[in-house]
């Protein structure tokens, strides 16, 4: 009886095993028929496929998934290459391996210095020297550090194409920026971008020439820096800017008739007067995007109908503070049926625009929502749309604006709660006001109380970054007490914002604080001391930093013998003596 019994056993296993192996065969065989099926196609197609795929996602399905010589050389042979979001070990395996570009065709390249890819621009020109790519026409550079924008500029003159966003939080010395704007500005560009600290004036050299430029978009300019560009660049014809209408100066301007057909004009203190000596040069244009402060509807007809008779495309947002301009001016025919520009008034501030809004990022206070809470409705339902940062600062009270059912702010991504009290009817007239499915960042106050915080997080499944002051989290955790609220914030939140809740104080419960965010992968800083940051490094997942300390210098800290080491294994930029980037192995 047993040794049937066993003999049975050993059947059943060897007719598993059997089965298991037979839809190995069958899984592999397909899978070979598949790739098989693939490989038929042509590379054209192939190319029309990688179109449609960033480059973190090709290599991760081509090169990664599927060894192949054939796909490894395609992709080898791209004109463009753009890393943005790729993984630091992904490129550094690829650029070993061989087949990452070919540089002789490349024409095209998109570097980024993100919290994803940390000192990829520097890493990439070490082993690519730029004199390695006599194709190369176009270049965009996020964020590059100080080094390598002075290593990189003698070559900027070769390119057609540069576009290169600045970081905005510290400025670099003003020798830099001069030399950067010497170099891009007498070349053979045809489109440059240079996109910096609006606040920020921009000194041009005296001598420009572009004579090859067509698209053209920088920061702050005066408006004798715009009569150098009008003058520099004949064939200019997209052109986008900043306003620094204190710094303007009108005096010994020439007039020169320009070919811009496009041109967008960030001024919103700028008054009309100004504006206008600016747009009467440019008399081909045909789409026209401003901010700036309001003036009356037949001003503005006037002006367009003698000076800009090829305008088609006008969007606009006028500040009419303190001046007594209605609506009803731009609802005339020569507005609505004419020129087809329908101009509504912001129901939430003294805004006149064109549809669609172009902000955004949009404030909404008790205040104004009480007062305007019947201007909402449902023809304006569509209106937010493009918002997606929303600073909300309404009380219980103001909630007397949500009482439709209508969702007016469809595609927030970034919420920010100010003065929010531990109420559960709130919270369920917010999901009314916005739809919070799309939320992945949070800003909350001290107000702010573990209950509500509870009804709030069940409504945002994609909240992933949050941003406070320490007294905010121990009031949303019930003084480290509520063990609900601390296992989400473990198990959902991967970026984190902290500062103290006086400038001039420490953050408090560090301790508690390094517990709950135990898991985060990024954290912004704001401390009093520089040597204060050590507790927050020591989090296990965390990849990157950026720190700043009101007192004390990082420089101090990362040249004292007893942190070489600790500084030595990662990747750091100082931006200041206290201003810290991190990027951790």
């Amino acid at each position: 009886m047993l040794t049937e019994h066993c003999s049975k056993k050993r059947k059943f296993k060897s007719d598993y095993q059997h089965e298991k192996i037979s839809k190995r065969l069958k899984t592999s065989i397909k899978h070979k028929k598949i790739l098989s099926n693939i490989e038929c196609l042509p590379n054209e197609i192939f190319y029309q496929i990688f179109s449609y795929l960033t480059d973190r996602e090709l290599l991760n399905s081509f090169c990664f998934t599927l060894k192949n010589k054939r796909f490894d050389e395609l992709i080898r042979n791209r004109t463009s290459i753009n890393f943005r979001s790729i993984q630091r070990s992904q490129l550094i395996h690829l650029i070993y391996k061989n087949s990452l570009i070919n540089q002789k065709i490349l024409r095209q390249i998109h570097l980024f210095n993100d919290d994803n890819t940390p000192g990829l621009i520097n890493l990439f020109f070490n082993l690519y020297s730029f004199d390695l790519f006599p194709n190369l026409k176009i270049l965009v550079l996020d964020q590059p550090e100080q080094t390598d924008l002075i290593k990189l500029m003698k070559y900027f003159s070769k390119l057609e194409h540069l576009s290169i966003r600045l970081s905005t939080l510290v400025r670099m010395p003003s020798i830099v920026y001069t030399n950067l704007y010497s170099s891009v500005l007498c070349s053979s560009l045809k489109s440059l971008t240079i996109i910096d600290d609006p606040d920020e004036p921009i000194t041009l050299p005296e001598n420009m020439s572009l004579p090859y430029l067509k698209n053209l978009t920088l920061g702050s300019l005066t408006s004798f820096d715009i009569q150098k560009i009008f003058q520099a660049a004949p064939k200019l014809s997209y052109f986008k800017f900043h306003l620094n209408s204190e710094q303007s100066d009108t005096q010994n301007e020439q007039c020169i008739n320009t070919n811009i057909t496009r041109i967008d004009i960030d001024a919103p203190r700028a008054e009309f007067d100004l504006i206008s000596k600016i747009l009467f040069q440019t008399r081909k244009l045909k789409s026209l995007k401003i901010c700036c402060r309001g003036e009356s509807a037949w001003v503005w007809e006037c002006f367009i109908r003698s000076f800009l008779p090829n305008l088609i495309d006008f969007r606009f947002k006028f500040d009419i503070r303190q001046r007594n301009i209605s609506i009803l001016e731009y609802e005339q025919d020569w507005w609505t049926k004419v020129k087809k520009w329908i101009v509504i008034g912001h129901p939430l501030s003294s805004v006149f625009y064109t549809l669609p809004f172009i902000d955004t990022k949009l404030t909404l206070n008790a205040r104004t929502a009480f007062r305007q809470q019947n201007c909402f409705s449902s023809k304006l339902s569509n209106e937010y749309s493009n918002i997606r940062q929303l600073i909300l600062t309404l009380n219980p009270l103001g909630f007397k604006l949500c009482q439709s059912n209508d969702v007016y702010f469809n595609n927030i991504d970034s919420l920010t709660l100010i003065d929010y009290k531990n109420s559960q009817k709130p919270v369920s007239h917010l999901s009314t006001l916005i739809n919070l499915i799309n939320i992945r960042h949070l800003t909350i106050d001290h107000r702010m109380r573990s209950g509500t915080f509870l009804l709030l997080i069940k409504e945002m499944p994609q909240l992933n970054s949050i941003s406070g002051q320490d007294v905010a989290f121990s009031a949303i955790t019930n003084k480290f007490q509520n063990e609900i609220v601390i296992s989400f914030l473990k198990k959902n939140i991967q970026k984190l914002t902290i500062s103290p809740s006086k400038a001039c104080d420490d953050i408090r419960y560090v301790s508690q604080l390094c517990v709950v965010f135990s898991h985060i992968t990024h954290i912004n800083l704001s401390l009093k001391w520089a040597i204060d940051i050590w507790p927050w490094l020591k989090l296990s997942n965390l990849s990157s930093a950026t720190v700043f300390c009101r007192h004390g210098s990082f420089i101090n800290l990362i040249n004292d013998p007893a942190n070489h080491k600790w500084f030595f294994n990662c990747t750091y930029e100082l931006r200041s003596h206290q201003d810290l980037r991190l990027w951790i192995q």
